[in-house]
């Protein structure tokens, strides 16, 4: 078993930046001579979306016998400990997979109806999209009809981001110096097939005010009643926020109810799901709080909202978040490790066999959402040192982007980790 190569870097320069990463993955590359290295992800500053296609063909000139390229840009990179926040910056990880085991796919070479194609069928898939993409929710949804297990992860950048998908068709027209492998619209990622292990968690940071309330009435982003009664009182009374004439607080009351509501957010679920034993489940998309609306009583949130679902009142919670993290990397090491009699092992106990069925992390990505980071854990790096001190010195990419994505559905103020394994 191989671990993934990673290279980082960040340089005013950005062809040195590229040029560093390069020679950080030769040198892991020289350290594992088996490997075939054939798909490659990238992770770009935002700022370095312009320069995508001819980054894009620096690094397939590069690293030829890379045949497979994806990628996006984000608001920060995240690579191994490292938050990077400066104008250019990337990074890279090299997935040694069968090039039987995975397609990439994008606008002009979609993924097949139903997943599968001249014997590959998707499984699972890193997908990459646009934050304002048309339909956005139903589009997510077919997609994940086009896996065997619905499991999408991954980034969704705003309209100024770039995304990477070439293929091995493409590589010729790239040297040629074609305009090929990069968009700013629609879906594009690589799809796994079963053989390809890998396995997606949560984290929310966030602490559940209340039980949950059945969302009776909502027009678009807006909800109006919650449970047959108008929304914003139900939110006011839940924040112990003073109401005037029972609807709304009164002079000087909004103030000491914006403040209030600046530090909370709506996490939407199916009706009756979304917590379990107090904490929010992986069901719960936490949205945030956008406005009110005192004419008609309502709350409006960031994105649409249908009755006949739960909303959870919930707040930002630092030692939530820390806790999150830590159980979250406790709970895949303890995936990884199967029980001592399922791996062969007898009554006196058998190393061997044991040691044999124990997956190991080959490498992970990560996509954090802006109001985490620094502003959550408090200073640089302190997100990823944590979550690398829960699952050990894994190789790690990723990116803070406006919106994270796991099993279809949407998060906005998430952390999505993503781990792939092998013996």
């Amino acid at each position: 078993m191989s671990l993934f190569p990673v290279g980082h870097a960040s340089h005013d320069d950005w062809r040195h930046a590229v040029e560093q990463v390069v020679l950080q993955l030769r040198g892991q590359m020289l350290r594992q001579p088996q490997a075939q290295y054939r798909l490659g992800l990238i992770y770009l500053s935002q700022s370095l979306a312009p320069h995508a296609q001819e980054l894009l063909a620096l690094l397939a000139r590069s690293l030829p016998q890379v045949t497979d390229w994806v990628g996006s840009s984000g608001h920060t990179v995240l690579a191994m400990e490292h938050e990077y926040s400066a104008s250019y910056s990337l990074a890279v990880m090299l997935l040694d997979i069968s090039a039987a085991d995975y397609r990439v796919y994008s606008g002009v070479a979609p993924l097949a109806l139903g997943g599968a194609e001249a014997g590959f069928e998707a499984h699972s898939a890193l997908v990459h999209s646009s934050i304002d993409q048309p339909d956005l929710g139903e589009l997510l949804l077919e997609l994940s009809e086009r896996t065997s297990s619905g499991n999408l992860f991954g980034a969704l950048s705003d309209e100024r981001g770039a995304q990477i998908a070439c293929r091995a068709e493409d590589l010729a027209q790239l040297r040629t110096g074609a305009v090929v492998g990069v968009f700013h619209a629609g879906f594009s990622g690589v799809a796994f097939d079963s053989d390809v292990a890998c396995m997606s968690r949560l984290a929310q940071g966030c602490s559940p005010l209340g039980v949950g309330m059945e969302i009776t009435q909502a027009t678009g982003p807006v909800l109006l009643e919650l449970e047959g009664e108008p929304a914003l009182p139900r939110l006011l009374q839940l924040l112990d926020v003073q109401a005037s004439s029972g609807s709304s607080p009164g002079e000087g009351g909004w103030q000491a109810a914006l403040s209030q509501l600046r530090k909370t957010q709506a996490a939407i679920a199916p009706l009756g799901r979304g917590l379990e034993r107090g904490a929010l489940t992986d069901e719960a998309q936490v949205l945030h709080i956008v406005g009110l609306d005192p004419v008609r009583q309502g709350v409006a949130l960031s994105s649409p909202v249908e009755p006949e679902h739960t909303v959870i009142f919930c707040q930002r919670d630092t030692s939530e978040a820390r806790h999150e993290l830590m159980q979250m990397g406790a709970a895949l090491k303890d995936a990884l490790q199967p029980d001592f009699a399922d791996a062969g092992g007898d009554e006196g106990g058998n190393e061997a066999a044991h040691a044999e069925a124990v997956q190991h992390i080959r490498g992970a990505i990560y996509v954090s959402s802006k109001g985490r980071g620094s502003e959550m854990f408090g200073g640089a790096d302190a997100e990823l040192k944590l979550l690398r001190h829960a699952l050990g010195p894994v190789p790690l990419i990723g990116v803070v982007a406006d919106a994270q994505l796991m099993d279809a559905r949407v998060h906005q103020l998430a952390g999505v980790l993503t781990v792939f394994t092998g013996k």
